[in-house]
């Protein structure tokens, strides 16, 4: 049976009671009331309420002893930190004379260490190597240096020269540049350029064998014989905005057929311009080049590129009269390529190309406006992180910046 607490004048104690209570009950006792009813009402005894009592008269008498700190108080403690802390740097420049005396040398690594960890005679606390290192003029950087270099493990011997990689490990290498590359179908020689750049040197051949033998090789078209061509030289231009070449591609929809038209820098391999619409008429085949003008001529207005020329095929858009007369008001001199001759055009064909294989083959498009802000969006990444190889692999906005530069200065 659960014991009960005791009611009434039962003269046995009842339970705990709360701090609050007590000073209420001591309260009441200091005011006058007699000592007996009060134990007989709480249930406590005489000797139990006396012993509040002095408590709590002794818990006030400590509290009124204290008294808050003031300025004087403030100024007191800053003074005796003062002397603490010029007595502890004259103990360490008194070190530092003997040291001095003796010709024992300057202080090692270790000795500061232990002396930054042993205490003081007059102030009791540590000098820390903050201070040591301050009053014996060594400085803290060369001190941690030391000490890093000789808790530092022995250094394994490595072989001198460039560090080679076992097959495994390229191929992991390899793997990786393949997995992290914003672009499909990339060749060796990409897997390469992107090796070089993460610091990982190694030779064309071995990429071309390793991505052979482990079936990573991008597929690519058997060449063909061809007849003898009708022309030889080079479209490549020395700078930047000499010529540029555009076509139209198509692209299915789920509107239906849409028309993409294209505009490349032929000596940057840069994406100047990027449309799609769903009529592919002569008008919306100059909006490649009003994107490109304004970008890097600043305006589209009368005579504002003289000396670009536009290399265009036969097609009907950019035959007709509307699309010469546009280029002839701009100042640009058209350049079709030869026909049945499409290495003529061979910059925006290629580009064409990394756009199928990038984008267009490998997306589905609910709706051509969906495709217009897709194109946009890969012309901003293909200038900003396509490799091209024949500059050395570098991107069509880097090849840019470095002509300009050149030729500016």
């Amino acid at each position: 049976m659960a014991r009960r607490r005791r009611a009434g004048n039962d003269p046995g104690e009842r339970g705990r009671f709360s701090a609050r209570r007590k000073t209420e009950a001591v309260l009441r006792l200091l005011r006058g009331e007699d000592v007996d009813s009060l134990s007989r009402e709480l249930g406590v005894t005489v000797a139990t309420l006396a012993s509040w009592r002095d408590h709590f008269l002794a818990g006030g008498q400590t509290a009124l002893k204290s008294r808050p700190s003031d300025a004087h108080d403030e100024e007191v403690l800053r003074l005796r930190a003062k002397v603490g802390e010029l007595m502890m740097g004259n103990e360490l420049l008194e070190q530092r004379a003997k040291r001095a005396e003796g010709d024992l040398g300057p202080f090692v690594a270790a000795e500061v260490e232990a002396l930054g960890r042993s205490s003081s005679a007059s102030a009791g606390r540590a000098y820390g190597v903050e201070r040591v290192c301050r009053y014996l003029g060594i400085p803290r950087s060369s001190l941690y240096s030391r000490l890093a270099r000789e808790s530092a493990p022995p250094p394994v011997a490595q072989k001198r020269g460039p560090k080679t990689y076992s097959d495994a490990e390229l191929t992991d290498y390899i793997r990786q540049a393949i997995a992290t590359s914003p672009f499909l179908g990339e060749g060796y020689r990409k897997v390469w350029a992107r090796l070089r750049l993460s610091q990982i040197r190694t030779s064309k051949r071995r990429v071309n064998r390793l991505m052979r033998e482990a079936a990573l090789l991008s597929p690519s078209r058997v060449p063909q014989a061809r007849p003898e061509r009708a022309h030889e030289g080079t479209i490549i231009t020395a700078a930047p905005d000499q010529m540029w070449g555009t076509d139209a591609s198509s692209c299915l929809t789920g509107e239906g057929m849409a028309t993409i038209f294209v505009a490349v820098d032929h000596c940057s391999s840069e994406c100047i311009g990027l449309h799609a619409s769903r009529p592919g008429t002569r008008f919306e085949a100059l909006e490649p080049l009003r994107q490109g003008l304004l970008e890097h001529f600043g305006f589209y207005r009368e005579q504002v590129a003289i000396g670009l020329a536009v290399r265009h095929d036969h097609g009907s858009q950019f035959m007709s009269d509307y699309y010469q007369d546009e280029l002839r008001f701009l100042g640009i001199e058209s350049s079709p390529a030869f026909v049945r001759q499409p290495e003529g055009n061979g910059c925006v064909e290629h580009f064409i190309r990394v756009l199928k294989e990038q984008l267009l083959w490998t997306r589905w498009f609910e709706t051509i406006e969906d495709l217009r802000l897709a194109l946009l969006a890969f012309k901003e990444r293909y200038n900003r992180k396509w490799l091209v190889e024949r500059h050395g692999h570098r991107t069509p906005a880097e090849i840019r910046a470095a002509i300009n530069s050149r030729l500016a200065a």
